[in-house]
């Protein structure tokens, strides 16, 4: 049952404005609600605010009254069941008026008249906290006001007022909306009661208009004045991460990491928007103190190793990878990470046990699934990468992952293929063609027709220098599998080379539709179309390729192919 109902002060008729103070409206709802705010002591003692509501010009808004309602009236409004007190009262010049009410008889149990400065509102917070508190029984000594006076406090109870408005979902017709916000920042920029009050508008302004030009530059003048408590920056940095001011969001976030290093979620919050901001400097040395600090969670790690990674630094990657593989409370997406960074270190035996710890935990977890696919294969054992990367593909793997998946599964299904196929790539990528015919000679001659091996085979004659042996292996591997992305695609160089080039640039462009993210085809198919006499198309395709990641020396290459093309 709530133990009291504080209605908003009614405000008679004929008062004027105070220079220097909230208007006597916002007064008549933010001091009873601050009283509310007090009795419930920040959690909920059973005190509820009542404003009162209605339409105006047809909009639901803030209604102010005038007088006090009727005891029986009141009653009949808040409908709160049975309620101990209800709590009103009247302004009426230099004087509030205020009353408490029987919640069940409605006689009035205490009625009097106080000082009222509207410069000084709050004055009077403790004499009506004190005198409800005693009606309840409470024996709590009252609170100190805020710290708040003069213009300040009036513009925070604007502010304040504000915020009610947006709680209450009523329009808001100021023609500046932030303007309370905004005083209230110059006139009292290090009070922490401001910097709330902003944060609370901020978060009723988001949930309506997240890119509200005048919120976002509201919080970003907040920034600097935050003071030193991680609850409060924290807050700030999600507001204004939500309104895209990631800077300034990762400003705050960095401040609660380093001020609260007993909490690593703020760590883990920063680095994950100073990688994604490419402040790499800053997430490595946030990292690193935490590491020093043996308060550095696997996610956090997992970020810093990321941005060994991306700057190409191996000895760190390593460094943290060992780390990583020595913990026992990875989370799925660091156990993913971890396993792609082991792989790429030959270990696959190590990737494994991961992978399958990792799995334990999310079994329908498809891009680990693909990577115990491909631990399985470099260890050898076909039959359980043949597994894994079935239940991937039907799991259900992205777009751009389940060509190579769809590849692995075909290696892992034939006995031999895939240790083969290693054996051609690397001779191949140590300039070893000699060689590579060798092996792909022997692996055609074990496995058979298979579209893998005989496109090697074809990759190596046509890099050999025997364009028609080349041909003839490639089209006995589209024979076998016309989907065969990569043996369209060297078919087409092949025939463009040698002159045909509207058969080459069909099966470019065949190679284009099955493989569309890949830069090769689209760039192989830029110099088609432009011996075809196609610029424009050329053009977009080169465009399409930058986009798909081809290097800038390959595109300007392309580019000046295409300036000097001649059908």
């Amino acid at each position: 049952m709530p133990a009291a109902v504080v209605f908003a002060f009614a405000v008679a008729d004929g008062l004027s404005p105070v220079v220097g103070a909230a208007p006597y409206d916002v007064l008549s709802r933010q001091i009873p609600r601050l009283l509310v705010a007090r009795l419930n002591g920040g959690g909920d003692r059973g005190i509820r605010f009542f404003p009162f509501l209605g339409p105006i010009d047809g909009q639901r808004n803030f209604l102010t009254v005038r007088e006090l309602f009727e005891p029986a009236t009141l009653a009949a409004l808040h409908r709160q069941g049975d309620v101990t007190l209800l709590v009103d009262g009247v302004f009426r010049g230099e004087v509030l008026h205020w009353r408490l009410l029987d919640g069940r008889g409605h006689d009035v149990v205490r009625e009097c008249e106080v000082p009222f400065d509207p410069r000084r509102p709050l004055d009077m917070l403790l004499r009506l906290e004190f005198e409800i508190g005693d009606q309840l029984g409470w024996l709590d000594r009252p609170q100190a006001t805020c710290a708040l006076a003069g213009e300040a406090l009036g513009w925070w109870l604007v502010l304040k007022d504000t915020v009610l408005r947006h709680e209450a979902n009523l329009l808001d017709y100021s023609p500046e909306p932030m303007r309370p916000a905004q005083r209230l920042l110059e006139v009292a920029p290090d009070l922490v009661e401001a910097h709330d009050a902003v944060l609370d508008l901020a978060t009723q302004v988001a949930k309506r208009n997240r890119g509200d030009k005048d919120l976002l530059a509201l919080l970003v003048k907040l920034t600097p004045l935050l003071t030193d408590d991680p609850d409060r920056l924290e807050r700030h940095a999600a507001m204004a991460q939500a309104c895209g001011a990631e800077n300034d969001a990762v400003t705050s976030l960095l401040r609660a990491a380093r001020i609260a290093p007993e909490r690593p979620e703020l760590v883990e919050r920063a680095a994950a928007l100073l990688y994604r901001l490419d402040r790499h400097a800053e997430l490595a040395d946030l990292v690193q103190q935490a590491r020093a600090e043996r308060r550095a969670t696997c996610t956090a790690l997992a970020q810093f190793a990321a941005v060994a990674d991306r700057s190409g630094d191996r000895a760190l990657r390593r460094e943290l990878t060992a780390e990583l593989f020595a913990r026992d409370d990875l989370t799925v997406p660091v156990a993913r990470l971890l396993v792609s960074f082991l792989l790429e270190d030959e270990r696959p035996a190590d990737a494994r046990a991961v992978a399958e710890q990792a799995l334990r935990a999310q079994p329908e977890h498809a891009l680990l699934r693909f990577e115990l696919g491909r631990a399985c294969l470099l260890l050898g054992d076909d039959a359980s990468a043949a597994a894994a990367l079935q239940r991937a593909l039907a799991i259900g793997l992205p777009f751009a992952v389940r060509p190579e998946a769809e590849r692995m599964l075909r290696l892992a299904s034939v006995p031999g293929l895939w240790n083969g196929t290693r054996a051609v790539e690397a001779a191949i990528a140590g300039g070893d063609l000699p060689l590579a015919l060798q092996h792909v000679s022997r692996l055609v001659a074990r496995v058979g027709r298979v579209p893998e091996a005989l496109f090697l085979l074809g990759l190596v004659r046509h890099k050999l220098g025997h364009p028609r042996r080349a041909e003839r292996a490639l089209r006995r591997v589209l024979r076998l599998d016309d989907a065969f992305a990569d043996a369209h695609n060297r078919l087409g160089i092949l025939l463009v080379s040698r002159g045909r080039i509207q058969e080459g640039h069909d099966h470019l462009q065949r190679a284009h539709q099955l493989a569309p993210g890949e830069a090769s085809p689209l760039l192989h198919l830029a110099q088609a179309c432009a011996l075809l006499g196609h610029h424009d198309e050329a053009r977009r395709h080169v465009e399409a390729a930058q986009l798909a990641g081809a290097s800038p020396d390959l595109l300007d290459a392309v580019r000046r192919e295409i300036a000097s093309a001649r059908p």
